[in-house]
C-alpha cells in the first residue's frame, strides 16, 4: 500500500521523538551524580616510618693527632700510612745525642751538689754540737753566778758578764740551720738542689718524648714528616701522624635545633654511600652533644652534633668518604594510612577524615593522627576499612551527608 506524504511525515516525527527519548534516557544513565567535585584517595594498610636524613663524613670512632714541640731532627721513621699500630707502639725516634750529653753533665752536677751539700750538713752538725756545748757551759756559769749573787757571795757585774756570755752562745747556736737538733740545708741551698733536680727531670722527660709513640690502637692514616726533618716543622704545620680507629667507624651529623627533639640515643640508622653501590649498613645513635653550635659562619642556624656508630660491616666502607644517615625517628606497623592532605581540622580543634560512599555521600569520621611523615599520616582509634575513599584537602563547606562528585 502506498504511504501518503502525511503519514510519512508523521512516521518521521515519531521516529525522531523515540530516538531523542532514547538518547536522553541513555545520557541520564551515564551522567555523574550531581554535587561538589572532590579528589579522593584510598585508605591503605601497611608500615609507616618517620625518618631524618643527614650527610656527614665517615670517621674513626677514636683518633689522635701526634705532634711534637721538640726541635730535634727525626732519626728514624718506623711507620707509614696504612700501618696498623697498637697503643704505646713506637712511631718515630728523634736524634737525642746532644740531649744525652746534657743529661750526663746534669747528672754529674747533681752528684757533685749532693756530695757538697752532705759535707755542708756534716760540718754544720759538728758546728751545732760544739755551739750547743758552749751554750750549755755558759748556762751553767750563769746559773752559778746568779746563785752566788743571790747569796751575797758574788757581784752583780760577775752575774751580768755570765749572762752576756750565755746570750752570745745562744745567738751563735740559733744561727746554725737545724731542726730538732739536726743540721739542715738553708732555703737557698734547698732551692739550688730543687732547681738541679727539676732540670734533670725536664731533661729525662724530653728524652722520653724523643720516643714518639701512639696513645691509641688504630691505623696510621696520615704521615706528614720524614727522616731528617725537625719534629716541630712538619709539612704545612700538620701533625706528624694521624691515627684513627677505622675498624670502628662513626658519623658526626649536625642536626638542626628544630629537629633535635626527635632524636634519641639508641635510635636505629640506615647508612648509604655511593661506594656501597646500593647496599646499606646499619648504625645507631650513640650520643648527642649537650651543647649546640653555629652551623657555619654565614648562617645563624644552630645545630647539635649527633654521633652515630656504624654497626654493620662492609669492606667497601672506609673513613673519609661522605655518607647519608637515615635516622629512624619513629615507626608504626600494620597501620591505617592516608595521604597527609586527607586529614582535616575541625572547628573545635579535633581532626577528622571525610569518607565518600559509592553513591557519593560524605561521612565525617573523627580520627586521632599518630605518626606523620611529609606525605602520609597514621590513623588511630578509628574503624575505617582499608580501601575506603577519603577526600583530599577537604573544604570547610563539606558537611555530613552531603553529595559530592568524585573526580
Amino acid at each position: 500500500m502506498k504511504l501518503t506524504k502525511k503519514k510519512i511525515l508523521l512516521g518521521v516525527a515519531i521516529a525522531v521523538v523515540v530516538i531523542g527519548g532514547a538518547k536522553m534516557a541513555l545520557g541520564a544513565k551515564n551522567a555523574k551524580p550531581a554535587g561538589t567535585p572532590v579528589m579522593t584517595a584510598a585508605v591503605t594498610k601497611g608500615d609507616l616510618s618517620q625518618t631524618l636524613k643527614q650527610k656527614a663524613v665517615l670517621e674513626g670512632t677514636e683518633s689522635i693527632e701526634v705532634v711534637s714541640k721538640l726541635h730535634y731532627k727525626i732519626q728514624e721513621l718506623l711507620v707509614k700510612e696504612g700501618d696498623k699500630v697498637t697503643k704505646g707502639q713506637l712511631l718515630a725516634v728523634l736524634d737525642s745525642s746532644n740531649l744525652q750529653q746534657e743529661i750526663s753533665l746534669t747528672q754529674g752536677d747533681l752528684k757533685l751538689l749532693e756530695y757538697q751539700q752532705q759535707e755542708t750538713l756534716d760540718s754544720r752538725q759538728k758546728e751545732y754540737d760544739n755551739a750547743l756545748a758552749v751554750k750549755n757551759e755558759a748556762q751553767k756559769a750563769y746559773d752559778k753566778a746568779a746563785a752566788l749573787y743571790k747569796a751575797g757571795a758574788g757581784t752583780e757585774q760577775e752575774m751580768d758578764n755570765a749572762k752576756s756570755t750565755l746570750e752570745k752562745a745562744q745567738r751563735d747556736l740559733d744561727a746554725i740551720p737545724t731542726e730538732n737538733g739536726k743540721a739542715v740545708l738553708t732555703d737557698s741551698e734547698r732551692q739550688t738542689r730543687s732547681n738541679t733536680l727539676q732540670k734533670a727531670s725536664v731533661q729525662a722527660q724530653t728524652l722520653n718524648d724523643c720516643q714518639i709513640r701512639s696513645s691509641i690502637s688504630g691505623t696510621v692514616t696520615r704521615v706528614n714528616t720524614k727522616v731528617g726533618r725537625f719534629a716541630d716543622e712538619t709539612e704545612n704545620s700538620k701533625p706528624m701522624f694521624v691515627i684513627e680507629d677505622i675498624d670502628h667507624l662513626q658519623m658526626k651529623v649536625l642536626v638542626s635545633e628544630n629537629d633535635i627533639d626527635q632524636v634519641e640515643v639508641g635510635q636505629k640508622v640506615e647508612i648509604r654511600a655511593e661506594i656501597l653501590e646500593g647496599d646499606t649498613v646499619s648504625g645507631v645513635v650513640e650520643r648527642i652533644s649537650p651543647t649546640g653550635e653555629q652551623k657555619n659562619s654565614s648562617s645563624s642556624e644552630r645545630v647539635i652534633p649527633v654521633y652515630i656508630r656504624v654497626e654493620g660491616e662492609n669492606e667497601k666502607l672506609i673513613a673519609g668518604i661522605t655518607a647519608e644517615a637515615t635516622i629512624l625517628i619513629a615507626s608504626a606497623k600494620d597501620a591505617l594510612i592516608v595521604p597527609i592532605e586527607a586529614v582535616g581540622q575541625q572547628v573545635d580543634g579535633t581532626t577528622a577524615v571525610y569518607t565518600v560512599t559509592e553513591e557519593g555521600v560524605v561521612h565525617i569520621v573523627p580520627v586521632t593522627v599518630g605518626l606523620e611523615t611529609d606525605l602520609e599520616a597514621e590513623l588511630k582509634d578509628c574503624q575505617i576499612p582499608e580501601g575506603t575513599k577519603v577526600i583530599l584537602n577537604p573544604s570547610a563547606n563539606l558537611t555530613e551527608g552531603m553529595m559530592v562528585a568524585v573526580q
